[in-house]
């Protein structure tokens, strides 16, 4: 090999800027913390759906019924015999997705304008500055 390929070495990466554990430590934050919070959320709303008299579809209520197999089986029975215990399960994970889904667009949102305003700059040195475009107006 000739004397100018076996020097020769990549150089590693190095960011210009480094991000503050405590960004990484709401993100950890949010996702024990967000289905939690719709977990008790779709509960309270069940709750109280059930007790105004909300009309909840005749699908969503009641407990679930499995396919007959899974109550045959060993270790799956068990399982499959609390799944079926469970009081409303459908419109429970109904309302539990839906308010996941909502929390999770909420709290992001209130994540992004927090890094906004605190996180590293949009733009640095090494970028290119905006274009300066000066449009003439058309005439025909």
């Amino acid at each position: 090999m000739p004397q100018k390929y076996q020097t020769y070495q990549k150089k590693e990466f190095v960011r210009p800027y480094t991000i503050h554990p405590a960004w990484r430590g709401i993100g950890c934050i949010m996702m024990v913390l967000v289905p939690i919070m719709a977990w008790a959320a779709a509960m309270v709303a069940i709750e109280i759906g059930l007790t105004q008299g909300w009309p909840f579809m005749y699908e969503l209520r009641g407990t679930v019924r499995l396919p007959e197999i899974l109550y045959s089986l060993p270790l799956i029975k068990e399982i499959a015999g609390f799944i079926s215990s469970i009081p409303n399960l459908r419109a429970f994970l109904l309302f539990f997705v839906l308010f996941l889904i909502v929390f999770s667009g909420i709290l992001s949102v209130i994540y992004a304008v927090i890094y906004r305003m605190f996180g590293p700059p949009r733009y640095t040195p090494l970028d290119a500055p905006p274009p300066k475009v000066k449009a003439k107006r058309y005439t025909r």
